[in-house]
Parts: C-alpha cells; sequence; structure tokens
C-alpha cells in the first residue's frame, strides 16, 4: 500500500515537472525573427570552447580568481526564529574574463550589486550558505524553501544569497515572466559562462566576510541552479567546510539540449552544427564535473527527487558518481511538488551533525511532551524535526 502511495505521488510530481518544463521552454526560447541561430555558430563555440578553456579547468583556475574582501554594507532588518537578520549589500566588481563581454556586463547596472540576508544567532556557530533556484532569490520565497528557522534552532547561521540576475540583481523589463533569472542562465553562452563566474567570485567574497564576523565554518546548500552553484564552489574552494547539492544540475549542456528538443532554436541550432557536446566543451569551464570536489567526503551530499523531471534522477547520480559514491538521499517527489523534503532536511541534518556541523538531534526526553489528551501537537508542525 505504501509502495503504491510513493509510486503515485513520483508519477503526479514528475507530470507536474513536465508541465512545468514546456512553460519555461516558451519562457527561454528567443524570438526567432530577433534571434535566429547564426550560420557559423559552430565555429564561435569551437573558438569559445578554446577561449574559456585555456588554462582555466584547473583548481586554481584563472577564470575564478580570488576576489579581494568586500567591502559590505550589513543593515539590520529585525529578527526572525531568535537570530537577529541583516541585509548585506557590496559592490561585485566582477570583470569578465572575455574583455569583448564587459560592455554588455556593465549595462545590468542592478548586477553589478551582490545581496545577501543574514541570521546570526551567536558567535562561533557555522553559517549555512543557501542556493536558491532558476528564477528565484525573493527572501520570503527562500526563508520557506529552506526552512531557514530549523537550521537555526540546529546550531547554524543562514545566509541566503541572490544569484546573479536574480532578485535584486535582476533587471526591469526582461523576459515574457517573472525578471528573476530571465538573462541567466539562457541561450546566450557567453553570458551564462560569466555570471557563473560572477557567482563564485561573489559568494567566496561573502564566505570572507562571514568568517571575518566569526563564524567557525563556511558550508553550502543549494537548490536546483543552485545545487550546481553548490557543486561548482566546492570544486574550487579548499575553505569551503560542507556542500550539500539538492536537485542539482549537473550538466547544463544536457539539460538545455533536451528540454529545448521541441524548440525552433534547437533545431537552427542542430542545422548549423551545434551539439549538446560541443555545449559542454564550452561550459566546462564551470561544470561540476570538471575538476575534483575540495569538500572532505564526509561533508558532501546529494538529495534528489525520484519524480525530478527538470533535473531528472541521472544528474544526481553523475555527481554522486564524481563525488566518490558520497550519501545520496533520494525523497518520492520531484523538483516542484518537493514530497518528502521534510525527510530530508532530517537527513541532511544528521549527516551534517555526523561531520561535526550543527547540533546532533535533541533526545527525545528533551523534547516537549504531548498530552495524550489533547489531539493537537504542541510542537510546530512545520519543523521537519
Amino acid at each position: 500500500m505504501l509502495r503504491d502511495v510513493v509510486r503515485a505521488v513520483t508519477r503526479a510530481s514528475a507530470a507536474l515537472d513536465r508541465g512545468a518544463v514546456r512553460v519555461m521552454e516558451r519562457r527561454m526560447a528567443p524570438n526567432a525573427r530577433r534571434a535566429a541561430v547564426p550560420t557559423d555558430a559552430h565555429r564561435r563555440l569551437v573558438e569559445l570552447a578554446a577561449r574559456y578553456g585555456d588554462d582555466t579547468l584547473g583548481a586554481p583556475s584563472r577564470f575564478f580568481p580570488a576576489p579581494p574582501p568586500p567591502v559590505v554594507d550589513e543593515r539590520p532588518d529585525g529578527e526572525a526564529w531568535g537570530a537577529r537578520v541583516s541585509l548585506l549589500r557590496w559592490s561585485s566588481g566582477y570583470r569578465p574574463f572575455l574583455p569583448e563581454h564587459r560592455d554588455d556586463h556593465h549595462r545590468w547596472v542592478a548586477n553589478h550589486t551582490a545581496h545577501a540576508r543574514l541570521y546570526h544567532v551567536g558567535p562561533g556557530r557555522p553559517t549555512m550558505v543557501v542556493l536558491h533556484g532558476w528564477g528565484g532569490g525573493a527572501w520570503w520565497l527562500e526563508e520557506r524553501a529552506f526552512v531557514v528557522g530549523y537550521w537555526l534552532a540546529r546550531g547554524f547561521d543562514v545566509a541566503l544569497f541572490q544569484l546573479p540576475f536574480h532578485g535584486a540583481r535582476a533587471p526591469d523589463g526582461v523576459g515574457r515572466g517573472p525578471r528573476s533569472g530571465a538573462l541567466f542562465p539562457s541561450t546566450n553562452v557567453v553570458r551564462t559562462n560569466e555570471a557563473f563566474g560572477q557567482a563564485i567570485w561573489d559568494l567566496r567574497g561573502l564566505a570572507t566576510h562571514l568568517r571575518a564576523r566569526g563564524a567557525s565554518a563556511i558550508g553550502a546548500m543549494g537548490m536546483s541552479l543552485g545545487g550546481y552553484t553548490t557543486a561548482l564552489w566546492a570544486s574550487l574552494d579548499r575553505e569551503l567546510a560542507f556542500a550539500v547539492a539538492m536537485i542539482p544540475a549537473v550538466d547544463l549542456s544536457a539539460l538545455l539540449w533536451r528540454h529545448g528538443d521541441a524548440s525552433p532554436t534547437r533545431r537552427q541550432a542542430a542545422a548549423a552544427g551545434v551539439s549538446a557536446e560541443l555545449l559542454a566543451e564550452v561550459f566546462a569551464v564551470h561544470a561540476p564535473t570538471t575538476r575534483p570536489c575540495l569538500v572532505p567526503p564526509a561533508a558532501r551530499m546529494i538529495v534528489a527527487g525520484a519524480g525530478d523531471r527538470i533535473t531528472p534522477p541521472d544528474q544526481a547520480e553523475r555527481l554522486r558518481a564524481h563525488w566518490d559514491g558520497c550519501a545520496l538521499h533520494w525523497f518520492p517527489g520531484g523538483h516542484l511538488a518537493q514530497v518528502g523534503r521534510g525527510d530530508a532536511f532530517r537527513a541532511v541534518r544528521r549527516h551534517l551533525a555526523a561531520a561535526g556541523f550543527g547540533e546532533p538531534r535533541r533526545p527525545r526526553r528533551e523534547r516537549e511532551p504531548r498530552d495524550p489528551r489533547d489531539p493537537r501537537d504542541p510542537r510546530d508542525p512545520r519543523d521537519p524535526r
């Protein structure tokens, strides 16, 4: 009976994801009349692959230089779950790797300022940097998606970070839907590559600031696009203490090619000699599987949805193989309907506690008792413990 329910949940979640993929394809597809794939696209991509792959695929990489310590404007923003909340802003200062992309980069003024929201309880705690998925970045949404209060209660400080071209960094008047994420990732491969370079630049600057504030360790947990970025960061920074990739994208070229299967742009690209393999060469500079993971094996973890059809299960399996068979937790839901996410967060908490981060589960006797005469549970039902 339970197995049948789980299978039904997985099938329903997969159907929802497939519908969302069709919506995303319409949102990301450029107007064919103004953005036709050039006939020399193959030659251009071969050139880009050579330039982005020129002495950049190791660690350290000249594509991912270490940023200077940022000057962070930190402003109080009230309290939540017993933590002091602060809004952090700082100038990104990122310079694109390709000089000819700098004019395009500079014209997106909102993207020049990096933003984070910090939940700080006390000194000497590890800080979990949280990375949202494509189209996300709103503080109220990410608070709930990642259950910030849960991690604060278990010994972590939390920093929500907005990826390039998302949230407050998104420009106005872009895209046919919500503007957050309309420019990144996209079919503009140069902008996509440079945005990953900027994301790591800004994240390393944030980590420097958090250490200066007294964080005992810095780790990351991200979903989807944020899972990809978490895995990328873990391949570049030996100081990253833990990495949790949830429903992660891993092979961006394969996903773009697969999800664009029915689009005119995909057909034009194939006719011009473009392939998923060629895109993979261009994207290799930021692919999470290009370099070995630098996070200690015991502090790596992947969470995946059996019904996920946006970043399908094969993406998580590929990352797990690259991460030397690290811990992998499956939940029955999908990318959007994350049925079983509470169990997943509990598994992450146990795994990080075993690796020495956060607090272990509180003994059952220390929990608030339940009165058997009262049908209401006095504990917060949203608490996934």
